[in-house]
């Protein structure tokens, strides 16, 4: 499998969603697993996370990871955003945040 090389932006946002779903509880590696995976050290993810420049070996075999672990997460859904039904009617969930689809409020 070939594997797009990705911008250090797109990948910094890609482990800030990465985050979030790990504290929804999303059954996803750690990020310290996820630096086990990609062969590179969880610093290096914290750094990429901060902004900062990482090498292009590494930003390789992160955004690898991210891809394998999508892939094997693909028939899970994420706890990240939802949709549940009530008697007040539909609510979505992101994150944190709710919205009553169907409220004016």
């Amino acid at each position: 499998m070939i594997y797009q090389v990705v911008s250090l932006r797109s990948l910094r946002t890609q482990l800030l969603v990465y985050q979030k779903r790990l504290r929804a509880g999303d059954r996803i590696p750690s990020i310290t697993e996820l630096a086990n995976i990609a062969g590179v050290h969880r610093d290096t993810l914290y750094s990429l996370i901060d902004g900062k420049r990482i090498s292009e070996r590494s930003q390789y075999a992160i955004s690898k990871s991210l891809a394998t672990i999508a892939e094997s997460a693909a028939g899970q859904g994420s706890k990240l955003l939802s949709v549940s039904l009530s008697a007040d009617g539909p609510s979505l969930h992101f994150g944190l945040a709710n919205l009553n689809i169907l409220s004016n409020r």
